[in-house]
């Protein structure tokens, strides 16, 4: 490393023009990087929707998703099989390993699906991922004032949508909801019967005349010419006026041409197009801009923006922005450079009293911007995004990137101060702690590599993060190495050493109690006691529930989400029409800032689903995110008067992994030891107060109406079964026919809904003479509203949402309570939810942190070409915990995933101080006793350690008081820097105690006289 080092010096201008190359290069990805809230993560799930019109639970259960789990089940990578059926829908979600490829699984279910046959009534089966960037990254709400949501509808297809289609980084924007003006036809059964004519003549009438077919070609001279051939049917007026057949004679008057206007009411007004949405009980729709995968979040909301503000709509027009991702992604950045450069001052600063030198200080304060500008540089090449991840990442890595440059810089300081010359200072200086420089840095990199070994969810959430740092260490060690010594020769001087004997405070008051602590065995046995005790302590707490566990927390948000659900059955409309009380209350919240109602509606953003129409989902925006909180407490309390206790539900949105929800899961096959398993379930989880919105999906259930057809009775009468629930359907369900001309509004043909229901069904003609209650028996049921199942087998979920920060504790007690129930004979129970998320995630990063430890000792003994060395060294890991659990303690802190994270690097951090004083312990023992060894090392590496421990404590400490938390970053970087601050501080203590006591007690004694090749090993009594 001499011989690098001594290169720099010998070519300075050309390291420092390379400095300000990678420099400028840093500067440069910025603009280039692509922003986005999250990193673009597929999840390890394929969807398939299937529509089935009409269909009950039970139907959809039977024709569609067990021949769907039958097929799906065993395909490479599965893990389970979860189908949904629900009326009129199909859900089916075939969840794989989370490390498979998610183009090869979609693959392998299409090529399944391809092999199933589905009910002819069925839709084609919609298939599905989902991923961060499938999600809109900018939603606005359009809202018709004057109540005109067809206008509105209007505008927004041939106005908005065309005016930001071709924004920069826009992939798509689509129209969602709204209305759109239809025909529908209502047959009157009676005058039906009194022209002889059925609902299927009509049908058969109506889909003879919607002729839009090339008919061929035809020549006209020497030429082709293409033929069409187009109905004359364009209007609803034209409707009317389409034959249907000749009626029946009368006496008095011979049989007459009997037009679609004679039997039935043909209307055209607006419907809606999917669902009904309203914002601030506005009727409104949905404009979304789905991000380019490689787009850039902040430049497209920008553009967008621009955009929307240049535009000219109707004055009843109320747009309003309800998402926009960049948003966060400026709030990180904005945290970013508020808390990195107080960090980056405050490290400075640190500096500056302990050299008492501008100069020295600003050569350390040099590795800042360079380390984090090749960070950037190195994340662009890498492909990776600028998300609140890499952010939290170069938060955290202030921290440290400046540790090498301190160690180097001061090496050198003191060197100057023996005298020698700047150039020689800097060489001696640098080459001296290279190893202990190098192996430091190296073993902080190692303890971030398992993250991608371990997969799973944690790989795919901290890649991108541990990457960051990463680069910004390594950056941190080549400028270390390289720049620092060549600025050191070119704007430090020559020094004169302190007065012999002149010690300052730190020296007062370390070497005594290092003295002390290596004087007998005695006092050592007493060092690693007080250590091993204060460890178990700290063991202990993270073991009780003093310190609360949660699985990930990115803070409060300005939305609010939720649903309500009403009783089985409810209709569209009636839905709509009762949560307009809420709306109207939450309206009056002086926290709420906007509301937004949706019922019936397949769009979830990111993915299309089923929908039940007694449900109803909620959005809200509040005007003080730190509120949150206390507005979904009111919020909640309405929702209990409004619709009763678990009928509705409020809660914080949430943009990453969940980490309040609890669920129990109860499998067998026998429904109703199902359904008394989830009765003792939902009663026992009731019972526990730390757990609130315990619903079970078996719970609903709706009233159904059973229809028994006779075939002798059938028969008798000229018809089938099949005939007969054909007819019954087609009364029941409205039948699409296409649209109007080709391209004008959608037809649909119904049966007057008064003359269907319930009370007057058994009157419904199903044949010449012929009326339902002739040929079959009906009658009233109650039915399961939604039927799960796993793996083909049935399952009733039972889930409740978590109070509290400690969502593992609670969530274990929940888990003991739903065992001790007494379950039916054939009914097996799991629990899942957070508790298993946290449980899971905690072992994979418990298997990061023992991978960790391995690779940091095997590059130990590289180094120290000895296992005894690395073991001592790896005591200051543990160490380490004593003072994480601690702070997590004070600020009552959740131990979840980024906490872990602050784990991990306290342990490369801690490891680079014990290297820095054994590595000099060692070269000492070479020419002196291992007491006096230690005692030297103890001296000279105290002012070095002690600046490397308060400048990253300082430079984290913006981030660890949470100075700014607006964006998602900076509440992760928090919780890590709370772990890294209580490490740091108290295992330097220990490091510089309780590290050399255990060398003193492992190592073998040194032989004094040895070799004479370390350099001035005096005892630097000022430091």
């Amino acid at each position: 490393m001499r011989r690098i080092v001594a290169w720099c010096l010998g070519n300075r201008p050309v390291v420092i023009l390379f400095a300000l190359l990678f420099m400028g290069a840093g500067v440069f990805s910025i603009f280039r990087l692509n922003q986005e809230l999250l990193p673009s993560i597929e999840f390890p799930s394929v969807f398939i929707v299937t529509s089935d019109p009409g269909a009950n639970p039970a139907v959809i259960d039977r024709d569609i998703n067990i021949p769907l789990s039958n097929a799906l089940n065993g395909l490479p990578h599965a893990q389970h099989v979860f189908a949904t059926s629900s009326q009129s829908f199909s859900q089916v979600q075939v969840q794989f390993n989370v490390d498979s490829n998610t183009k090869d699984d979609l693959d392998a279910v299409n090529q399944r699906l391809g092999q199933v046959q589905l009910p002819a009534g069925a839709g084609k089966p919609l298939v599905q991922t989902f991923s961060f960037s499938a999600a809109p990254s900018i939603i606005y709400s359009l809202g018709a004032a004057d109540g005109n949501l067809s206008r509105a509808t209007l505008e927004a297809q041939t106005v908005i949508a065309p005016a930001l289609q071709g924004a920069q980084g826009a992939a798509q924007v689509k129209v969602v909801g709204g209305e759109q003006n239809a025909i529908t036809i209502t047959l009157d059964p009676v005058r039906l019967a009194a022209h002889g004519l059925a609902p299927f003549q009509v049908t058969q009438a109506l889909q003879a005349v919607q002729v839009d077919l090339p008919a061929g070609q035809s020549l006209n001279g020497n030429r082709v010419v293409p033929v069409e051939v187009l109905s004359a049917v364009h209007t609803a007026a034209d409707l009317r006026a389409v034959p249907l057949g000749s009626g029946q004679p009368s006496r008095s008057a011979p049989a007459s041409i009997v037009t679609l206007g004679d039997v039935a009411t043909v209307q055209e007004a607006p419907a809606p197009v999917n669902g009904i949405a309203r914002t601030d009980a506005l009727p409104s729709l949905s404009i979304q801009v789905i991000r380019d995968p490689n787009g850039n979040a902040i430049s497209l909301s920008n553009d967008i923006h621009s955009r929307v503000a240049a535009l000219h709509l109707d004055p009843s027009d109320r747009l309003s922005l309800i998402e926009d991702s960049a948003t966060g992604i400026r709030a990180s950045l904005n945290d970013l450079l508020l808390e990195g450069l107080l960090g980056a001052l405050f490290a400075v600063f640190a500096i500056f009293l302990f050299l008492r030198s501008i100069r020295a200080t600003l050569v350390t304060a040099v590795s800042l911007p360079t380390s984090v500008l090749v960070a950037l540089l190195g994340t662009a090449i890498g492909g990776f995004s600028l998300n609140i991840l890499t952010l939290a990442g170069l938060t955290i890595a202030v921290g440290r990137i400046i540790d090498d440059a301190i160690v180097v810089l001061e090496n050198s300081y003191r060197h100057l101060q023996k005298g020698e010359p700047p150039r020689l200072a800097a060489l001696n200086g640098a080459s001296e702690v290279s190893k202990a420089v190098i192996s430091s840095t190296l073993t902080t990199v190692a303890v971030f590599l398992p993250i991608a070994l371990v997969g799973g969810i944690i790989s795919k959430f901290f890649v991108p993060f541990s990457i960051t740092v990463t680069i910004s260490l390594l950056a941190s060690l080549l400028v270390a190495l390289t720049l620092i010594p060549v600025l050191v020769s070119f704007l430090l001087e020559r020094r004169a050493a302190p007065a012999e004997g002149r010690r300052d405070w730190s020296h007062r008051v370390y070497q005594p109690i290092l003295g002390w602590a290596l004087s007998s065995r005695l006092s050592k046995a007493a060092v690693v006691l007080a250590a091993a005790l204060l460890f178990a302590l700290a063991v202990g707490a993270v073991a009780s529930p003093l310190v609360a566990k949660n699985f990930f927390d990115f803070g409060n948000t300005e939305q609010l989400v939720g649903a309500v659900s009403l009783p089985a059955g409810t209709t569209t409309e009636e839905t709509s029409q009762q949560l307009r009380s809420f709306e109207t209350a939450a309206a009056a919240d002086p926290g709420v800032k906007l509301v937004q109602v949706t019922i019936a509606s397949s769009d979830f953003g990111g993915y299309s689903a089923g929908f039940e129409t007694n449900q109803a989902r909620l959005l809200l925006l509040v005007k003080d995110k730190h509120q949150a909180g206390a507005v979904v407490g009111r919020l909640q309390q309405k929702l209990n008067e409004l619709y009763g206790v678990g009928n509705g539900q409020i809660q914080t949105a949430s943009f990453g992994p969940g980490s309040n929800r609890f669920e129990a899961r109860a499998s067998g096959q026998d429904e109703q030891a199902l359904r008394q398993a989830s009765d003792l379930i939902v009663a026992k989880l009731q019972q526990d107060s730390e757990v609130s919105d315990v619903q079970s999906d078996l719970a609903a259930a709706k009233p159904q109406v059973s229809v028994d057809v006779d075939p002798k009775k059938a028969s008798a009468h000229g018809l089938s079964p099949r005939v007969v629930a054909q007819v019954v359907a087609q009364a029941l369900s409205p039948m699409s026919l296409g649209n109007l001309g080709g391209g004008g509004p959608p037809v649909s043909l119904r049966l007057d809904p008064s003359f269907v229901t319930v009370d007057r069904l058994s009157d419904l003609p199903v044949g010449p003479g012929a009326a339902l209650k002739d040929v079959a028996t009906i009658s009233t049921q109650t039915a399961a509203n939604s039927i799960n199942r796993r793996d083909g087998t049935r399952l009733v979920a039972v889930s409740a949402v978590i109070n509290g920060t400690d969502t593992s504790g609670i969530s274990q007690r929940a888990t003991a309570l739903v065992q001790s129930v007494p379950l039916p004979t054939g009914v097996k129970l799991d629990t899942g939810g957070t508790s298993e998320e946290i449980n899971q995630s905690f072992q994979s990063m418990f298997e990061a942190i023992g991978i960790a430890v391995a690779i940091v000792f095997i590059i130990l003994v590289i180094f120290f070409r000895s296992v005894v060395t690395p073991f001592v060294i790896l005591v200051s890991m543990p160490l380490a915990l004593i003072g994480g659990i601690g702070a997590l303690l004070v600020t009552r802190s959740a131990l979840g995933l980024p906490a872990l994270l602050g784990v991990l690097m306290v342990f490369g951090i801690v490891v680079s101080n014990a290297i820095l004083l054994i590595d000099f312990a060692e070269r000492a023992r070479e020419t002196k006793p291992t007491h006096d060894a230690l005692l030297l090392a103890g001296a000279t590496r105290l002012r070095p350690i002690l600046m490397t421990a308060v400048a990253t404590v300082v430079a984290l400490l913006p981030v660890a008081v949470g100075l700014s938390t607006s964006g998602g970053g900076g509440l992760i970087s928090q919780s890590l820097a709370v772990v890294v601050e209580g490490g740091l501080i108290t295992s330097t203590v220990f490091t510089l105690v309780v590290v050399p006591v255990v060398y003193s007690l492992i190592a073998r004694r040194g032989r004094v006289g040895a070799i004479a090749a370390i350099h001035d090993l005096d005892v630097d009594r000022a430091g």
